[in-house]
């Protein structure tokens, strides 16, 4: 039944322009794998072994844990774990452009008020472009700045990890 088929293509288009197809249609088999292998993320590529080594397999299919991981000791993680994938966070203190970012932001920030609400300090700072923010001890501003302190006349602040202090 197949022979037939193929002779009848054959006498419809010819054996060269059916072999020129049948490449084609390879080719594009190929591209296909190619670009799905370049797709899948490293992360992702673990080998059938390591799974198997890693994960213990319930017996029982109605238990609520099907698969128990072993416990990892710190051999099995650096193994897994690509050397200088990520650095460790240096101090910002040696860096200029730290130091430029730093001013720059203390810059756009203005005190305009300190006052007492419902007895805690509260401080109203105003921001270039965003506007007057009001402030107290704990507050994130516009993941700009934290609130440290809020004194009589002046409020520490956190900017990248570095106090800053903004005076009436």
């Amino acid at each position: 039944m197949l022979k037939k088929q193929i002779d009848k293509l054959i006498k419809r288009y010819g054996l060269w322009r059916l072999m020129h197809i049948s490449l084609a249609a390879v080719v594009i088999l190929l591209a296909c794998v190619c670009v799905l292998e370049f797709a899948i993320p490293i992360g992702q590529d673990i080998g059938r072994s390591e799974l198997s080594s890693n994960v213990n397999i319930s017996t029982d299919i109605n238990s609520p844990e099907i698969f128990r991981p072993k416990a990892a000791n710190s051999g099995d993680i650096a193994g897994v774990i690509r050397p200088n994938l990520f650095k460790a966070a240096g101090g910002l203190s040696d860096r200029p452009m730290a130091d430029k970012t730093i001013e720059r932001i203390k810059s756009s920030l203005k005190l305009q008020c300190i006052m007492e609400m419902g007895g805690k300090p509260v401080a109203y700072i105003n921001i270039d472009g965003v506007g007057l923010k009001k402030c107290t001890v704990g507050d994130s501003v516009e993941n700009l700045f934290t609130v440290l302190n809020i004194n009589e006349r002046s409020v520490e602040i956190s900017i990248v990890e570095h106090k800053v202090t903004l005076g009436l």
